[in-house]
This record gives C-alpha cells, structure tokens and sequence, in this order.
C-alpha cells in the first residue's frame, strides 16, 4: 500500500502534523506500506519556493492585521469563487512537478496536512489522473474555504464544532471524522515533571511557567517576565525564544529575583511542557493540541489574526485556555490561580474533554480499513 503524506512548510505546523502520521505508520513495522514524507514546495519551481514561505511570515509578523483582514474576505464563498479560477491556475502551473510525480508514484492514499496538494491533486482525480482516495487534515480548529476542494474523500478535523462548520460549507457528514489533530507521541505525559525541573536546575514546589511563541520567535516575554516579579517567592520560568536571537541576547542580560531558565531554539519542547503547569503561547492547531496532550493549561497571547483567532474561538466556547491582550494582564491570571487552584483544575478538566491524545493512531486505522 503506498501512502503519500503532503505537506507544506509555511509554519511548523504543517509539517509536524504530517510528520506524526508519518510516525504512527513507521511505528507499525508493516513491509507492506511504502510511506513518503512530502513538502510540496520542493516540487514546485524555484520562485515559488523562494516567496511562498517568506511572504506568509512577513506578513504575520509585520502586517497581522492586512493577514488577517485578508484571511476572513477570502472565506467569504462568493469572494473565493472570483479568484478561484486564476489561483487555481496559478498554483497549477507552479507546482506542475508536483502533479506529475503524484501520477506517476499513483499512491494509494494521499493524506495532505495543508491545503495547496488537494486543490491541484483533486482537479487531477476529478479528470481521472490519479485514483488515490485523499485524506485532508484540517491543522486549524476551524476550517477556511481554501480547505474545501472537490476530489476530497474524507476530512480529519479536530473537534464536533469544526466538523459542523465543514457541513455548513456544503462538506457531507459521512465525509467528516472530528478525530483530533494528529501529534508525535513524544507530547503524551511521561509523569518526568520532577525530573525535567531538577535536570535544569529549577526547583518543584514553584509554580513553573513556560513562555514561547512558536517558531517565529514573537511576543512580549520581556514584559511578561517583569510582571512576574510580584511573585518571584512562587513562580519559575522557562522561557524559549525560538529563533529570535536578539530577544534571547535581551533577557539573558537582564537578572530576575526568581529562577528563570532561557533557550533559543530547541528539541525538547515535550520536556518543558511536561514540566511546566502553565504555558504562555501562540495558538497555532499543532502547539494547541499538544498542549493539550500533556495537560499543560495555555495563556493565550497575541494570536496571529485569521487562524489562530479561530483556535480561540474553540478554547473559550470549551473554557480550555486563559487569555490575555496585555502583558500586565498576566499578573492577574497568576494571582487568581495562586489564591485559588481550583481554577486551574476546572481548565485542566476542560483540557480533557477536548484533547485527543491518539488522534495520529485514530487517522492511521481509518487510512488502513480502507473507510
């Protein structure tokens, strides 16, 4: 059986999703499956390579609010239906490469965790190139109308309110599984916590919290940080700075009356989750669901407008998350937990019940019944 899992690096989220089903067919030890990781824009030609990447993190990092603003326009159906015809034509012509591999390789399944393969691939299956069945994998919590793509067979979404929108938008419920996004199985809970803190230096009886910001490397850690100091007798830090290496120069020139542990960018993310009871964060789909996984409660912050406020949406409809717009506004969000840690609990208790720790697994034994 071949198995050709897609993806696309415009965001980490994208590949690490498609990574993790990858992980649970190899997992399977099974000769039988020929199983191929793909970024499509390695066969696309070199000038949608060099922008297509780039022009999203420009725009999300210096011009949010023209990102977002752009993203909930083109939701609207009539307004995607006017340039559906030249975008179509656009991608088809630049991912050509892409195409012609797929029909020439005729996998048997192909599972796409970003919305560009199935647009091209399922015109290609519509005309009777490929006869693969093709699986999307919505990596948001609610769906945008670039994700809906006729010659799709089955959609993989995260939750029963995303799986709802998805009909609204015309998408058959039989065509649907609200089975959770898919994450590496490094994210589920080890019971390490004491471990990770004493393997860094920190200590167990502070109340640990881990502030990151995905892979961009953005938001007001700094600030956040001062805002801890009230409690610098209660609290601990780890703090992931990703690839911004002046933010990292910053803090580690800066002293705090309280432990505060600061990294660049790292592979042991799972680590610091495990270790920590509450994460200051971006929502991206993958960061949230593993999260979600481990049990580790989300400060949101400063949501990239269009796809991660979607995510939000979802987490305050399910109580699932804290939020805040300012900085300072940390500070009331510990205290209140540190007076009352009850309110903590009913977060964590909302966590379950929205989680889907084995969604990778779940995907994987749909893809190989065949349904």
């Amino acid at each position: 059986m071949k198995i050709d899992i897609i993806h696309a690096t415009a965001g980490e989220g994208h590949r690490k999703i498609a990574m993790a089903v990858q992980d649970s067919l190899v997992r399977l030890g099974r000769s039988d499956l020929q199983v191929r990781l793909m970024n499509c824009l390695d066969y696309t030609d070199a000038a949608f390579q060099k922008t297509y990447a780039p022009i999203y993190y420009w725009s999300v990092r210096h011009a949010p609010s023209l990102w977002g603003g752009s993203y909930e326009v083109l939701d609207h159906a009539w307004v995607y239906q006017l340039i559906r015809p030249l975008r179509s034509l656009t991608n088809s012509v630049h991912a050509k490469r892409l195409l012609e591999d797929i029909v020439k390789n005729q996998p048997d399944v192909i599972v796409s965790t970003h919305f560009l393969p199935p647009e091209i691939l399922g015109r290609a299956k519509q005309k009777g190139l490929i006869k693969s069945k093709m699986i999307t994998v919505i990596t948001d919590f609610y769906p945008h109308t670039v994700w809906v793509n006729p010659g799709t067979d089955h959609y993989w979404v995260m939750a029963d309110e995303t799986k709802q929108d998805l009909i609204r938008r015309g998408v058959s419920e039989e065509m649907i599984t609200a089975g959770g996004i898919p994450i590496l199985p490094t994210f589920q809970p080890t019971g390490r916590k004491r471990e990770i803190l004493k393997k860094h230096g920190l200590e167990d009886n502070r109340f640990t919290i881990l502030l990151t910001s995905g892979s961009f490397g953005l938001g007001p850690q700094e600030a956040i940080l001062e805002e801890l100091k009230t409690f610098k007798d209660k609290v601990q830090c780890f703090v992931v700075c990703a690839n911004n290496k002046e933010l990292k120069a910053l803090l580690e020139s800066k002293t705090y009356p309280y432990p505060v542990k600061i990294f660049g960018f790292i592979d042991f993310m799972p680590d610091l989750m495990e270790a920590s009871d509450l994460m200051v964060a971006k929502s991206g789909g993958s960061t949230t669901s593993e999260a979600l996984t481990k049990g580790v409660v989300m400060v949101i912050m400063a949501p990239i407008p269009g796809q991660e406020t979607r995510n939000v949406k979802l987490l305050k409809i399910r109580d699932a998350a804290y939020f805040l717009n300012d900085p300072h506004e940390i500070h009331g969000i510990v205290k209140g937990i540190l007076d009352d840690p009850s309110t903590l609990q009913k977060k964590r208790d909302a966590i379950r019940r929205l989680a889907k720790p084995h969604a990778s697994e779940d995907l994987v034994k749909m893809i190989l019944a065949g349904k």
